[in-house]
């Protein structure tokens, strides 16, 4: 899948690599990305990949997604995950009525959030009241508006089985206060800091119900099941770093002497296996993805997402993630002793894909809930 606008923001990445490797160590040490290079992100699209096109966005195939983050990533995970998030929360636009979408989406403007439902909302005359702290908001010190996932409050919800209601809601950042909490090994320049609001009126308007797929827009990408999406998007991020991480064993290897061997470590029979298995599972692990992508898409444009085809997704970017973080560890490994500076591309990709693999939708235990569709059981959870 090849689209013009896909080849632009694609070519807008690769463009910005130098000036991201430039800055890799500001954005580790300070647990941010520098304010230079979020406006060149920002005006170059890269954190609206998923506005519709009718709001001026260039509603990326999900298979030309995974190849602009994957660029990203090379360069930096942080930076990669920080597009991911804010593009992921630009689909949103597509489930909301145009007005809406267009004052929180609008001007370039960049969201960050949380889909962890920490917090709470009760139904008022034209909207709710939200209250709650939310962790995990990636990008929150450079966006523009915040995005909660709320519990409907018990009282004003009917009495009846099953899971509250969830609804995800959109605040001006002003509207709440940050906390900086941010303290970790991986993905650091994520700044994914907690956020609290306090009784603050949100629009009707600027709610989604939570993990529903309630299109407006008539695009096939809005009628994809969001988490899919979502899993699909974090998993682009292991693909670029574990891309960089063999790069760079590659260029190490070319002018190391390991210590005790008269030969180039590119020489050592063991560097190459684990140059080989690395390789060999990061191609696995993209091959994956982009077929149950490929699958789902199909899918979904001529009929309604099947369960079948989301466990597909689900199994193959659980798979991606794990495969792409045993191929950096395989590099790691062969890079011996060079591995554990931390100014190193290596110690770097090491610690910010195993960051990815911390997250709830790349994490192993998704392999449980694939394998309860697998057997014809029921999933306990909407976010699937």
């Amino acid at each position: 899948m090849r689209t013009r606008a896909g080849e632009e923001l694609l070519s807008a990445a690769e463009r910005l690599a130098p000036d991201i490797l430039a800055v890799r160590d500001e954005i580790d040490r300070e647990r941010c990305l520098p304010p230079v290079l979020v406006e060149m992100m920002r005006t170059s699209g890269l954190f609206k990949l998923w506005l519709p096109r009718a709001l001026g966005g260039p509603e990326l195939h999900p298979l030309e997604f995974i190849r602009v983050i994957e660029a990203l990533a090379k360069a930096d995970g942080s930076v990669a995950w920080c597009a991911t998030s804010a593009s992921v929360f630009s689909l949103l636009a597509g489930h909301m009525q145009e007005p809406s979408a267009r004052a929180v989406f609008g001007a370039d403007a960049v969201v960050a959030g949380s889909i962890n439902p920490q917090g709470i909302v009760i139904p008022v005359d034209g909207g709710y009241l939200v209250s709650g702290r939310w962790a995990y908001a990636s990008g929150i010190g450079h966006c523009d508006w915040v995005l909660g996932n709320c519990l409907l409050a018990e009282d004003d919800q009917p009495a009846r089985r099953g899971p509250r209601e969830m609804r995800f809601v959109l605040m001006p950042k002003a509207a709440g206060t940050v906390f900086d909490a941010w303290n970790v090994s991986g993905l650091r320049g994520t700044g994914s800091h907690d956020f609290r609001v306090d009784e603050v009126f949100v629009p009707a308007g600027q709610t989604v119900p939570a993990f529903a797929v309630a299109s407006v827009q008539a695009g096939t990408l809005y009628r994809m099941p969001p988490m899919s999406l979502f899993t699909i998007a974090l998993a682009s991020v292991s693909l670029g770093i574990a891309r960089a991480a063999i790069e760079a064993l590659v260029e190490l290897a070319a002018g190391k002497t390991p210590m005790g061997s008269a030969v180039l470590l590119r020489e050592v029979p063991s560097a190459q296996a684990a140059v080989g298995k690395a390789e060999a599972l990061l191609r696995a692990a993209r091959a994956s993805v982009m077929q149950a992508v490929a699958e789902q898409w199909d899918e979904v444009a001529a009929a309604a997402p099947s369960l079948a085809r989301r466990a597909g997704v689900k199994l193959a970017t659980t798979f991606c993630a794990n495969a792409c973080a045993q191929a950096v560890d395989a590099v790691h490994e062969a890079a011996g002793g060079s591995a554990l500076f931390e100014s190193g591309r290596i110690a770097r990709c090491w610690r910010d894909v195993h960051a990815a693999t911390q997250h709830i939708g790349l994490s192993a235990g998704n392999y449980e809930l694939a394998g309860r569709v697998l057997f014809g059981l029921d999933l306990g959870t909407p976010r699937f």
